[in-house]
């Protein structure tokens, strides 16, 4: 989704002078593919569903898994460098493929104005209020942030339960009925967890992208379930959503690093 506080602030890391993009999400060479193919999958970063190859650190993966019928690999070791940007995977299996990337927290800082229009555009209305009631409105911000992003993958023409798992990272957004086996125009109902709870009053993106169409996109809050029903499109779908809650130190006798911690999370699908 294009975010003018993201185009037009360019939202500057204090001291750094690096610029944070809004979506981050896994991109496989394609959605639909025959069994016995190899796809290719970049971790992107960018707006409106369009970005740029995200070349991180080796070291900063929590996980990196293909979760498939024949059950579970850790891609860690298949990496080609000490970069996670693209790696081939091989769909040997028939059925759904499930590619789950979690990273560990990162510091970033803004600026008052910066963050406030951050929280507003990403439905955060509790970390506003809270900042209020703190009297830190006019503070820079402290926040440690951490992706954990999934895409599935239909290798061949039978779908299986593989698009339900549960891949353990703190958020999660799972599918009730599996995308392979829906079609353009039927609505999509997924559930957002955080902490394997159910994530209730979460502003959640659905974005879709067709050949040379129009982004098309909406939002919408989560029910006490957690859940959150769009109308699929066809093409390249990503479900997507920021979470912020307070930030726990671990080490009490020292000064806290961060005020807050954010999780972004986004599943990406194919829809015909």
């Amino acid at each position: 989704m294009i975010k003018k506080f993201f185009t037009t602030l360019l939202l500057l890391v204090i001291g750094a002078g690096l610029v944070l993009a809004h979506e981050f999400w896994l991109q496989p060479s394609r959605f639909f593919a025959n069994v016995g193919d190899k796809v290719t999958i970049q971790v992107l970063v960018g707006e409106g569903f369009t970005g740029e190859r995200s070349d991180g650190a080796k070291d900063r993966i929590v996980q990196y898994k293909h979760q498939s019928a024949s059950g579970m690999i850790n891609l860690v070791p298949t990496l080609p460098g000490d970069t996670y940007g693209t790696l081939p995977v091989s769909l040997t299996t028939a059925g759904t493929h499930l590619i789950s990337f979690a990273n560990t927290p990162k510091f970033l800082a803004m600026r008052a104005d910066s963050f406030l229009l951050y929280l507003k555009e990403d439905g955060l209305d509790n970390v506003v209020s809270a900042r209020q009631q703190q009297g830190a409105t006019s503070k820079p911000s402290r926040e440690m942030y951490q992706r954990c992003v999934k895409t599935l993958i239909q290798a061949g023409d039978k779908p299986d339960n593989t698009f339900a798992e549960n891949t353990g990272m703190p958020l999660e957004i799972i599918p009730a009925q599996n995308p392979y086996v829906q079609r353009p125009g039927q609505i999509a109902t997924f559930q957002v967890l955080y902490d394997n709870k159910p994530l209730p009053k979460a502003l959640v993106r659905y974005c879709n992208r067709n050949g040379t169409n129009p982004l098309a996109q909406e939002r919408q809050r989560s029910d006490g379930q957690g859940r959150v029903r769009f109308r699929l499109r066809a093409g390249n779908s990503m479900v997507s959503l920021v979470h912020m809650v307070p930030y726990v130190h671990a080490d009490t006798t020292k000064p806290s690093p961060a005020d807050w911690h954010s999780y972004w999370g986004s599943l990406t699908f194919g829809c015909r």
